[in-house]
């Protein structure tokens, strides 16, 4: 029978020989995994094509918009093989966009995954479209990448979803920004956007102006959605960065439902460097409209309006009101007006045809109102040939679109005959419904 001492001895004698066996089939698996990878690279094109058109095909293969979401690419790159996973890892602009669901913010791992994802990006501007509400973590993770998000969407539910994205921190590479407010009916999988919708939402003007007071270098903003509750205790506050503004949609754009924004959020701002302004629900006063631009001083230099005044009483066209509004605005590219009053958007034709002085640099004229008239056809006709001569003109495309034209209201021979040689002579022109164009 064998000692105690002999049994020790023996089992670390069989234990050396268990680690010997084991190294060397580590050894052997180490140079099964080489010759594997020998062969991919054989095997693989994209092994065999030099990095920077690898990285290329792989960015190609990942979409811009909408964002990536979490599961797809590029993450699948990372589990194919290690040379794609070494390739997607090298490449930091696959990993600058992301679309993160709020709702799976709670898990630790789902939050890991998504610092992983950005943080493989370096120092590259950042992309992020957020879905449903930011909570601590969420807020986390934005104030960790804060100097490097250049475009941020959040597509939230209500008010206090703002309260995590912690807007004290600034965001300083910030360009772009578009805030979309949506109801608990809006937000069901099974519901149907009605009219009223929106109204489930609340959303108040001191979050917005915080958001754009957080990001200084903002040069683009959307908010949709924004209703005005009460009138605020508190100055204009001004950005100079923003130069594109757009509050809402235009509800000629939208199937089921409307979009309700507030221009009174204007009454609260300055915007000097504003170039583009879209105005969906235009509940200002002419009065207060002018007060904004020339609190801002940007009257002259705006390019571009976009103005929803269906729905606003206080938007009867004069010519008085016509000068005060819109003579200010000298170097205006592009107008385009959604209008339900005949005779107010025949005054504005008549005033544009009769006085260069008028928007004098007007490319771009869109209108969205009722056209039913003969009349109308000649107001618009000696507009376009004032504004479009191929001499002296400015005017590039003229788009007059109706709900509803009656039978008959097809322009005469005559007019038709001048309309086409401006057709002709460069401009675009689009008179009809959404369906049909009658040029």
């Amino acid at each position: 029978m064998e000692s105690v001492a002999e049994l020790h001895k023996h089992i670390d004698e069989l234990s050396f020989a268990i680690d010997v066996q084991l190294e060397a089939l580590k050894s052997l698996e180490k140079r099964r995994s080489d010759a594997r990878r020998v062969l991919n690279s054989r095997l693989d094109p994209v092994a065999r094509l030099p990095l920077e058109i690898s990285t290329e095909i792989f960015k190609l293969c990942t979409p811009t918009f909408p964002r990536p979401v979490l599961a797809k690419e590029p993450l699948k790159f990372l589990h194919v093989c290690r040379l794609w996973r070494e390739i997607a890892v090298s490449c930091p602009s696959l990993w600058t966009g992301i679309q993160i669901n709020g709702n799976e913010s709670t898990d630790p791992e789902f939050y890991e995954a998504c610092s992983n994802w950005l943080g493989r990006a370096r120092p590259l501007p950042l992309s992020i479209s957020l879905h449903g509400s930011v909570d601590v973590p969420l807020g986390v993770l934005l104030k960790r990448f804060a100097c490097h998000i250049a475009h941020l969407e959040l597509y939230i539910p209500d008010d206090s979803s703002l309260y995590g994205v912690q807007w004290e921190v600034p965001f300083p590479s910030l360009q772009t920004m578009e805030i979309i407010f949506f109801s608990s009916k809006e937000a069901g999988e099974d519901s149907e956007m009605s009219d009223d919708s929106e109204f489930d939402v609340d959303i108040f003007y001191d979050s917005c102006i915080d958001l754009l007071l957080g990001a200084p270098s903002l040069v683009e903003c959307i908010f949709n959605s924004i209703q005005y509750a009460t009138d605020l205790e508190r100055d204009r506050a001004m950005h100079t960065s923003l130069r594109h503004l757009r509050l809402g949609t235009p509800s000629v754009y939208l199937i089921s439902y409307r979009s309700w924004n507030s221009a009174n959020i204007l009454l609260y701002l300055k915007l000097p460097a504003l170039e583009t302004l879209h105005l969906t629900d235009l509940d200002i006063s002419p009065g207060d409209f002018v007060s904004f631009f020339s609190e801002s001083g940007c009257a002259a230099s705006l390019q571009a309006l976009y103005m929803d005044i269906s729905n606003n009483d206080e938007w009867h066209f004069s010519s008085d009101l016509l000068s005060l509004c819109f003579r200010p605005f000298a170097a205006l590219k592009t107008l385009e007006f959604f209008h339900g009053i005949e005779h107010d958007f025949m005054l504005f034709i008549e005033v544009l045809g009769s006085a260069q002085d008028f928007l004098p640099n007007l490319n771009h004229f869109f209108l969205h109102g009722y056209f039913g008239k003969p009349s109308h056809w000649k107001a618009l006709l000696d507009m376009m040939l004032s504004r479009g001569s191929a001499r002296n003109g400015s005017l590039q495309s003229v788009k007059v679109m109706s709900r509803n034209i009656p039978n008959g209201m097809d322009p005469d021979a005559g007019v038709l005959l001048r309309i086409c040689e401006l057709v002709k002579e460069g401009m675009s022109i689009y008179v009809g419904t959404l369906y049909t164009n009658l040029i």
